[in-house]
């Protein structure tokens, strides 16, 4: 690998740590599928706007979007 390969996967994982930082000082931890598509990131597998549509896709598979009822007066 050469230095700047290395340097811009130390980047990535660097911008990474400082994300999980924060979502755990909320309390939260992210799933295991999360952080896959986090390390393909870091890896350069994915750009930062390929996370993203990652993630969202990931997130609708997993979680489906949650509808609530309408509050309605009788």
């Amino acid at each position: 690998m050469s230095v700047l390969i290395d340097h811009e996967q130390a980047t990535r994982a660097r911008e990474i740590e400082n994300a999980l930082a924060s979502v755990r000082r909320e309390g939260l931890e992210p799933s295991a599928g999360a952080k896959a598509i986090f390390q393909s990131y870091v890896d350069g597998e994915l750009t930062m706007e390929r996370m993203g549509a990652a993630m969202d896709r990931y997130a609708d598979q997993e979680y489906r979007p949650v509808r609530f009822p309408r509050n309605e007066r009788p």
